[in-house]
């Protein structure tokens, strides 16, 4: 009975689980992005957003979707508050 109420809330089994871990590890070899690069990818999103918004910089999370025929980058923030007067550098 666990079980079966688990899977209706989405809950998925270990293998599952496991084929999408290793479905990321394989992605990111293709993509030849090192941790190190990983990390300035994510330090440039948050450069970015703060100039627009208030942002919680322990709150972000990036990572990569595989498509049939793409690969996309999903990155996950957690906005405070928008500035009304965006800091331009430029």
């Amino acid at each position: 009975m666990l079980k079966a109420i688990k899977r209706f809330f989405g809950e998925r089994p270990s293998g599952q689980e496991a084929k999408k871990r290793m479905q990321f590890v394989l992605m990111h070899d293709r993509l030849d992005l090192t941790p190190d690069m990983m990390e300035a990818l994510k330090n440039d999103i948050l450069t970015v957003l703060s100039r627009y918004m208030e942002i919680d910089t322990n709150s972000i999370k990036v990572d990569f979707e595989q498509g049939k025929e793409y690969t996309a980058l999903v990155s996950n923030v957690q906005v405070k508050r928008v500035l009304r007067r965006p800091e331009c550098t430029r």
